[in-house]
C-alpha cells in the first residue's frame, strides 16, 4: 500500500502570479530593482510616474508649479488605474501612491505589493542634498522626508512583503522573486538526500522558470528539448526567461508522438548539441509531455556522462505521473521502455495553465494515472477523482491543481522510499504490464493513458479471476474509466493476444521469464509482485476483446 501521509492537497487556493507592485519613497529604489524583477520574468516594467508624464505632455515638476498637487494625483490615479489592468507586469509606483485607498485598492486585486523602506539618511544620499528635485521635498528635503516617511509609515506596514531597500537591487530583486514563488505556487519536495529537488505546482508560473533554474543548478547553457507546436505555443515565453537568467537557449526539437521516444531520435538530439558546443556546464530542460519527459531525462542521463535536467510538464499525464521520480527511456522494436536509466531532475515546474489548452483525448490520457493512484493506493484520491472528475475534464484549473498536488505528493514518497523500483514503487506499475504491451501493439493508434486504462481493466480482471478482488471493486474501476472517456476493452482489430504475450514477457516487470503484475485486494490498496500463470492471462485477455 502507498505510504500514508500528507496526500491530501492544501486548502490554498490555487495561486496566479500576480503583478509585483513596489510601493516606497524617492530614492527607495523601486525603478532600479522593478528593471531586473522584470528583467527576471520577462515583464514589462510600468513606471506610474512616468505614464503620469506622458499622459501630460509635461515634466512632475512642471505639473505641480502650473496645476498644483491636486491635478497631478488625478493623473496619478489614472495612471494607477490603468497600470493595475495589466496582467504580468511590474509596477514601480510614485511615492505618494499609498495614500490614496483606491489606487492601492485597484493595485491590490492582481498584485503583490512589496514596500521598499529605508532610512532618511539613506534616502538623501541617493537623492541628493537638493532632494533631487522633487516638489513634495522643498525647500528642506531633510524635514519632508522625514515627515513624509512618518505619515506613509502605516501604509508601507500593510504591504504584502516589507524589505529593506539600503540593500542592493539584484539582492531585492532575488528576495522578491522567492517570495513570488513561494506564494504563487506549492511545493512538494522529493526527498532524495543530497538529490532532493522541488516540484512547484501553481498556474502562471511559467514566468519564474529561469529563476527556478538558477535556483537550482550553476548552469550557464540552456537545452530545451520539445516539439514544434509547444515551441510554437510555450517556447518565446520559455526562451525569454531563460536567457534573462543568463541561460543561453539551445532549442531541439523532435516529431511529435511516441515514435520519437527511440534511440535514434536521442541519436539526432546528441548531434544538435554537439554541434551546438553544448557541454557539462548545461542543463536540459524537457518542455512537454511524456515523450518529451522520457526522451530528455535519457538524454540528460548519457550525454557527456549525464547532465543537470529540469521538466516542465504540458501535459496531465506528466504532471501527475511521469516527471516526477527519474525513470527516464526510450523505447525498442521489441519492447517499450526496454533502454533507460534513472535520472533525476533538479526541478519540476509544473504549471497546470499549460493544461487550459490541451486537447481534451490527452486530458482523458492523463486521468488515467490519476485514477491507477487511486486505485493501488489512495481510496480518498480515488473518491475524489469521483466526486471531481467534471471539473477534471473541463479543466478546472482549481481542481486540477489540487489533483497535480495530490499525486505528486503521493509519488514524492514513492520514490523517497524506492528511487530505483524495487519495491513500493512498483505499485505505480498497476495497469502498465499489460498496458505497454497494448501501446507497442497499437503502433501509436492509442494514447498511453488510454492503453493504460485497458491494461487497468484487463488487470483488474485477473486480480478477480485470482479472487483477490470483488466484483464490485471491478465494477467501481470501470465506472470511473468510462466516465473519464477511456476505453476498457482491447479494441476490434487490435493485434493477437501471441503479439501482446510476446511483448509482456520482455517487460522489465518480468522476473526469471515469470509473468509478475501488480493487482489489487480492494479500492486504494494494490499488491505488488503477484505471478500470474500464462493461462489465466491469455483467458482474460480474451474476455477482454471488444468483439468479445
Amino acid at each position: 500500500m502507498i505510504p500514508r501521509g500528507d496526500a491530501a492537497p492544501s486548502s490554498r487556493p490555487a495561486a496566479v502570479l500576480p503583478n509585483i507592485v513596489l510601493v516606497g519613497m524617492p530614492g527607495s529604489g523601486k525603478s532600479a530593482v522593478g528593471e531586473k524583477v522584470a528583467a527576471w520574468l520577462g515583464w514589462p516594467l510600468l513606471d506610474t510616474d512616468e505614464m503620469v508624464v506622458h499622459r501630460a505632455g509635461r515634466a512632475i515638476a512642471e505639473i505641480f508649479a502650473r496645476d498644483g498637487e491636486a491635478a497631478f494625483r488625478r493623473l496619478e490615479r489614472a495612471a494607477v488605474r490603468e497600470a493595475s489592468r495589466a496582467q504580468r507586469a511590474v509596477i514601480a509606483t510614485g511615492g505618494g501612491v499609498v495614500l490614496d485607498p483606491v489606487n492601492m485598492a485597484a493595485l491590490r486585486r492582481r498584485g503583490l505589493i512589496v514596500a521598499l523602506t529605508a532610512a532618511p539618511d539613506v534616502l538623501l544620499a541617493r537623492l541628493g542634498a537638493d532632494g533631487g528635485g522633487r516638489p513634495l521635498l522643498a525647500p528642506d528635503p531633510r524635514a519632508r522626508v522625514q515627515t513624509l516617511l512618518a505619515e506613509r509609515a502605516p501604509q508601507y506596514a500593510e504591504a504584502d512583503l516589507i524589505l529593506d531597500a539600503a540593500r542592493p537591487a539584484d539582492l531585492l530583486a532575488q528576495e522578491i522573486l522567492a517570495a513570488v514563488a513561494a506564494r504563487a505556487s506549492d511545493t512538494v519536495t522529493v526527498d532524495l538526500g543530497a538529490r532532493s529537488y522541488p516540484v512547484r505546482i501553481g498556474t502562471g508560473i511559467l514566468d519564474l522558470l529561469g529563476w527556478e533554474v538558477r535556483q537550482q543548478l550553476p548552469a550557464t547553457q540552456a537545452v530545451v528539448l520539445t516539439h514544434p507546436r509547444l515551441r510554437r505555443r510555450f517556447g518565446g515565453r520559455v526562451e525569454s526567461v531563460l536567457r534573462a537568467a543568463g541561460l543561453e537557449p539551445v532549442v531541439v526539437t523532435v516529431p511529435e508522438g511516441e515514435r520519437a521516444k527511440s534511440l535514434r531520435t536521442a541519436s539526432a538530439v546528441y548531434d544538435q548539441m554537439a554541434a551546438a558546443g553544448v557541454d557539462r556546464s548545461a542543463v536540459v530542460v524537457g518542455l512537454g509531455g511524456g515523450v518529451i519527459g522520457d526522451l530528455a531525462g535519457y538524454v540528460a542521463g548519457t550525454y557527456m556522462r549525464g547532465l543537470g535536467l529540469v521538466h516542465v510538464p504540458t501535459t496531465l499525464l506528466a504532471q501527475v505521473d511521469s516527471a516526477i521520480g527519474g525513470k527516464a527511456a526510450v523505447n525498442h522494436p521489441r519492447a517499450k521502455n526496454l533502454v533507460g536509466v534513472f535520472h533525476q531532475p533538479a526541478l519540476v515546474l509544473v504549471d497546470v495553465e499549460t493544461l487550459k489548452t490541451l486537447p481534451p483525448r490527452e486530458v482523458r490520457a492523463g486521468l488515467a494515472e490519476v485514477i491507477k493512484y487511486g486505485m493501488v493506493g489512495d481510496a480518498d484520491l480515488l473518491a475524489f477523482t469521483e466526486e471531481k472528475l467534471d471539473g477534471l475534464l473541463r479543466r478546472d484549473l482549481e481542481v486540477l491543481r489540487h489533483c497535480v498536488r495530490w499525486c505528486t505528493s503521493i509519488k514524492a514518497r514513492i520514490v523517497h522510499s524506492d528511487e530505483r523500483e524495487e519495491g513500493p514503487r512498483r505499485l505505480l506499475n498497476y495497469g502498465h504490464t499489460v498496458g505497454h504491451a497494448v501501446e507497442i501493439a497499437s503502433a501509436g493508434a492509442l494514447t498511453h493513458g488510454e492503453a493504460i486504462a485497458i491494461g487497468m481493466s484487463v488487470e483488474v480482471r485477473i486480480a478477480q479471476r485470482l479472487n483477490l478482488v470483488s466484483a464490485e471493486v471491478v465494477r467501481r474501476q470501470g465506472t470511473v474509466l468510462q466516465r473519464a472517456g477511456l476505453p476498457t476493452m482491447i479494441l476490434a482489430g487490435a493485434p493477437s493476444d501471441e503479439v501482446m504475450m510476446e511483448a509482456m514477457r520482455l517487460d522489465k516487470k518480468a522476473r526469471r521469464g515469470e509473468m509478475h503484475f501488480t493487482l489489487l485486494r480492494d479500492a486504494g490498496q494494490g499488491v505488488i509482485d503477484q505471478p500470474v500463470p500464462e493461462p489465466v492471462v491469455r483467458e482474460v485477455l480474451r474476455a477482454c476483446r471488444a468483439s468479445s
